[in-house]
């Protein structure tokens, strides 16, 4: 499938990540930062989450998946293990593998999960998004 057919059917529009508890400014503020952190020079790309709607948007669109499948296992697992180890709430989480590295952050009541080469600094990456 074209990059472009994937981009269309994955990306939603600013307004649509619009939750109960947003205003449309935040809302917009973070899907323009997301864009502004795809940019980048090594990141892969980002999986923006939220109650009904995901936004993907990869510079290698035959990885969705396995983006996605990493993305919700490590969150999976560390929700378990803050439960098991009475930890409280999760701000975020940093998965390095052998040539890549994925920040997943809640920023409001979304989920972000940020995709880079593993050289990468995902701390700035954090504090361009909180």
């Amino acid at each position: 499938m074209p990059r472009k057919k994937i981009k269309q059917i994955g990306k939603l529009e600013k307004a649509d990540l619009t939750s109960k508890n947003e205003t449309k400014e935040q809302s917009s503020d973070l899907a323009s930062i997301l864009d502004e952190i795809k940019a980048q020079k090594g990141v892969i790309g980002y999986i923006l989450r939220a109650d009904t709607s995901a936004a993907v948007d990869m510079k290698d669109p035959s990885k969705i998946i396995d983006y996605a499948i990493l993305s919700s296992s490590a969150l999976e697992s560390a929700e378990k293990i803050s439960t098991a180890f009475k930890l409280g709430k999760i701000d975020s989480i940093v998965v390095e593998c052998s040539d890549l590295k994925a920040l997943l952050v809640a920023v409001g009541d979304h989920r972000v999960s940020v995709f880079m080469e593993k050289t990468m600094d995902h701390k700035s990456i954090y504090n361009e998004l909180m």
